[in-house]
């Protein structure tokens, strides 16, 4: 079963116009013949869902390409 990594991401956001976390849902993909596990962004959790007029967050876009602290490049 592939892992899932919940974490909190921090930065800029255009529509609050200050600093803002959300939480990211990283999910594992395996790709075969490759060693390391890859991640994307499963899903996303703000207090301003609701409200935001941006089609695609820029914290979640701008989001590392695994979890931080999994130690992959």
């Amino acid at each position: 079963m592939p892992k899932r990594a919940p974490v909190i991401l921090y930065g800029d956001c255009p529509y609050l116009k200050r600093r803002h976390s959300i939480i990211a849902v990283y999910q594992e993909t395996r790709i075969p013949g490759e060693a390391v596990p890859h991640y994307h962004i499963e899903e996303t959790e703000c207090d301003f869902n609701e409200e935001c007029p941006l089609e695609k967050c820029p914290l979640a876009e701008n989001a590392p390409k695994h979890p931080p602290g999994i130690g992959l490049g």
